[in-house]
């Protein structure tokens, strides 16, 4: 099985990773104050195609960010796993976990080679209780990711359950 390979995160990182965060869709509205912090904070990996970025079941411990490339979420059924989403450059992925701490509720499987940038749970925390306004800024828009992601949910059940689109 392909596991992630870690391309730096040392002080020498710091500058590929402020461009990283810069140039990424999911930190648009991030200032250049606020990027310089947070790239003190990630941790950056490739993951080749086939490579397991998350896995179900497994303990949350991060925020995952996809810088490039793509990444195949899927849920284990007893005798398939189920592809119920794609992430592409600019989303994110694993944000429940960095929330509530519980497992993941599902895989992430790179679909095309990709880079990514980690976030550790504990980080995280860090920087919401050391840099109060960037961790407001970056639960809300974590909050806004997940309840864009449960409205579409609700809608997709909905569908399902009335077979009516």
């Amino acid at each position: 099985m392909k596991e992630l390979q870690l391309l730096d995160d040392g002080d020498s990182f710091r500058r590929s990773a402020y461009q990283y965060i810069k140039e990424s869709d999911f930190f648009i509205d991030f200032g250049d104050d606020e990027i310089e912090v947070l790239s003190r904070w990630t941790r950056a990996y490739s993951a080749d195609t086939g490579c397991v970025v998350l896995n179900e079941g497994d303990k949350s411990n991060c925020l995952c960010i996809i810088i490039k490339g793509e990444i195949n979420i899927f849920k284990k059924l007893p005798d398939e796993h189920l592809k119920i989403a794609e992430a592409v450059a600019g989303e994110s992925i694993g944000e429940m976990g960095i929330i509530d701490g519980e497992p993941f509720s599902a895989s992430a499987i790179a679909s095309k080679d990709s880079i990514v940038l980690l976030i550790s749970r504990e980080d995280f925390e860090d920087i919401v209780k050391q840099h109060i306004t960037l961790g407001n800024k970056l639960l809300w828009k974590l909050a806004k990711i997940l309840t864009t992601r449960l409205r579409h949910t609700t809608k997709r059940l909905a569908e399902l359950l009335t077979g009516k689109k």
